[in-house]
């Protein structure tokens, strides 16, 4: 009723003043809503790694967080789409459309590594000898390019870091791929540092990982922001802590 009175001493008309009062409640909701970023994580991690990354960044943003769960590819359409603002744990080779944008640098740099129980360490030296082991793999996850393509390996799929651990520990598996980054905490953290090492040998290849957004998400106008972000949190090790404390539960 002030802003009513307010309009009308300044010579609007009721009509005008309605108006007003309508572009300033649409204004105000559009604000409103911009305070929420919308993003989307696997299923199978809810409250995972990704999670927690997108949580530092919304933080960073001054934003809320709504994360919708859905599978890789409908998580790649939605951004496409504008359904979601942002994704992580995007490499370059994921999509070539020039609607999904890269914000550098990379947010982290990982290594897919090997690791065999601390006696079994020479049982793997080559490439050659993953083929008479059973191997514990990430479900969905992808690794380098000689790996994917061999279709005779005997791959045991499961969810966790633990899990894979816990078979090897079993002798239900040889090995396992795991990321050497996340790793090597999780077994300092669990006094298994001696009893679980890295195979003699390992791949060389580095993979990049990329906060994406797209021409439509709403957070196409703040890529320099999100950019600025991503420099200082590299410049701190903050997402390396986020990556180890995870990693050390």
């Amino acid at each position: 009723m002030k802003l009513l009175r307010i309009l009308q001493k300044c010579g609007l008309k009721q009509g005008s003043i309605l108006l007003s009062c309508l572009l300033f409640m649409l204004a105000s909701s559009t604000l409103f809503a911009q305070t929420t970023m919308y993003s989307s994580v696997s299923p199978e991690f809810p409250n995972g790694l990704h999670a927690k990354y997108l949580r530092y960044i919304a933080d960073k943003m001054a934003m809320e967080l709504d994360i919708m769960p859905m599978p890789f590819a409908r998580r790649i359409r939605a951004l496409r789409q504008g359904k979601i603002d942002l994704m992580v744990g995007m490499q370059k080779e994921n999509a070539s459309s020039d609607d999904i944008i890269y914000i550098f640098p990379a947010y982290e740099k990982l290594r897919h590594s090997f690791f065999v129980l601390q006696n079994s360490q020479q049982k793997l030296t080559r490439f050659e000898d993953l083929n008479e082991m059973t191997i514990g793999v990430t479900i969905h996850a992808k690794y380098y390019k000689h790996f994917q393509e061999q279709q005779n390996l005997a791959l045991i799929a499961v969810s966790t870091l633990k899990q894979k651990v816990d078979l090897l520990l079993k002798g239900r598996i040889d090995t396992f791929i795991h990321y050497q980054e996340s790793t090597e905490p999780y077994l300092k953290k669990h006094d298994l540092d001696n009893k679980v090492i890295l195979a003699s040998y390992q791949p060389t290849e580095n993979h990049e990982y990329y906060v994406t957004i797209s021409e439509k998400s709403r957070l196409f106008p703040y890529q320099e922001k999100l950019r600025s972000i991503l420099e200082k949190a590299l410049e701190n090790g903050d997402f390396e802590q986020i990556r180890n404390a995870h990693y050390a539960l």
